[in-house]
């Protein structure tokens, strides 16, 4: 695995060894106001002390859940667990080993959109009670969304503000370095 990270490195360059960090920045300043305080529950990954110390502006209550503890309902991070894992269920391109992998950055996380409409507008929070949908739960909706509703009106990224990173993905101007001719989103009608 070394000697393929290395040549993989030779060839496309070395990743950002604060990635994990700035996105973690990035994340929690769309969600959390300047001068509110808010609670993030997060594993020992060491880059989320250091993201939530980025932002002098806002209080946090940092806790650490051990990342050898059951994945199971009780976990404060089954949400999040709990996410990964239909990700992975419901996609192939979020399989470890599968040829099914997105070309694109821009392609994996537009799929993950996908997967985060469906998960909260569409599918009942309990399989067994087919209850209502997290969207529903916390008002943002008054009925659990079809295909038809999810479709029924295009959004325009001009009438509709995006954070940055938001706009640079659905603008696809995020490129892939993998690719060397990675193209990027240039349609002058597609707006």
């Amino acid at each position: 695995q070394k000697r393929k990270r290395a040549q993989e490195e030779a060839r496309v360059g070395r990743p950002d060894p604060k990635a994990i960090e700035k996105g973690m920045t990035e994340a929690v300043a769309l969600v959390v106001p300047p001068g509110e305080q808010a609670c993030i529950r997060s594993d020992e990954h060491r880059a989320y002390p250091r993201a939530l110390n980025r932002l002098k502006d806002r209080t946090f209550d940092h806790e650490v859940t051990p990342s050898k503890a059951a994945r199971t309902p009780r976990n404060p991070l089954f949400p999040v667990n709990r996410q990964d894992l239909m990700l992975r269920h419901t996609g192939a391109n979020h399989r470890r080993e599968t040829i099914a992998f997105s070309k694109t950055r821009a392609g994996v996380i537009e799929r993950a959109a996908l997967q985060w409409v469906f998960m909260n507008f569409m599918k009942s929070f309990s399989e067994k009670k087919r209850d209502a949908t997290p969207a529903q739960r916390l008002g943002l909706t008054d009925h659990k969304w079809t295909v038809q509703d999810f479709l029924q009106a295009r959004r325009f990224a001009s009438r509709v503000a995006l954070p940055t990173i938001w706009q640079a993905y659905y603008e696809r101007r995020i490129k892939t370095r993998r690719l060397p001719q990675s193209k990027l989103h240039q349609l002058r009608y597609a707006f």
